[in-house]
């Protein structure tokens, strides 16, 4: 575990092997999904709609969701990219974010340099502040919206998602940190003690 303090809006859990598991799941229920709007005190019956994950469908699990005043749904296998809201638009517009954010300081941020002359990585703080700001530019209505589970199509006040705005580098350094295919995933930051 980390060793800096994370901002209040961040949480941070980590285990042995780095893979999502019940365990997991449950610190993401109790610290997370419990946060949202009427998610405390129980007041509105919520839908939480996952994949078939092993971690997700254990009837213990399904229990804690159920405590929590929700229904557990689970996506069947292979229909994820077209049921899932975060994979349909969610994960997406949240990596575009972060990944602008990691190339702003790419080019403008403050650096600091090892004695061999390699630029260090991001702090840890610092890569909690990018998480931040991404998670916050991210609507959640709209993905539900997208994957049909509102019932509805009418339009929505949401702000544009933020992967559609135009990257403010110079053409010739954006093009240094564009990954070879629109479609490759960001694969996130690597932090080694």
């Amino acid at each position: 575990m980390p060793k800096d303090e994370s901002p209040p809006t961040v949480v941070v859990a980590v285990n042995e092997k780095g893979w999502m598991n019940e365990e997991m799941m449950t610190i993401w229920l109790t610290k997370c999904y419990t946060k949202r709007p009427d998610g405390y005190f129980k007041t509105r019956k919520a839908l939480l709609v996952m994949d078939s994950m092993r971690a997700h469908i254990t009837p213990q699990f399904k229990d804690k969701i159920k405590a929590c005043n929700s229904i557990p749904v689970i996506i069947p296998g292979g229909l994820t990219k077209i049921l899932q809201p975060l994979d349909i638009s969610v994960n997406r517009s949240f990596k575009a974010v972060l990944r602008r954010l990691w190339e702003e300081w790419m080019v403008d941020g403050e650096h600091s340099f090892a004695a061999t002359g390699r630029m260090r990585r991001a702090t840890f703080q610092q890569v909690l502040g990018w998480i931040d700001t991404a998670w916050k530019s991210v609507t959640i209505r709209s993905a539900f919206r997208k994957a049909g589970i509102t019932g509805t199509d009418a339009e929505s006040d949401d702000s544009p998602a933020e992967e559609e705005r135009a990257l403010h580098l110079p053409p010739e350094l954006a093009e240094l940190f564009r990954s070879d295919t629109e479609d490759e995933e960001f694969d996130g930051f690597c932090f080694v003690e």
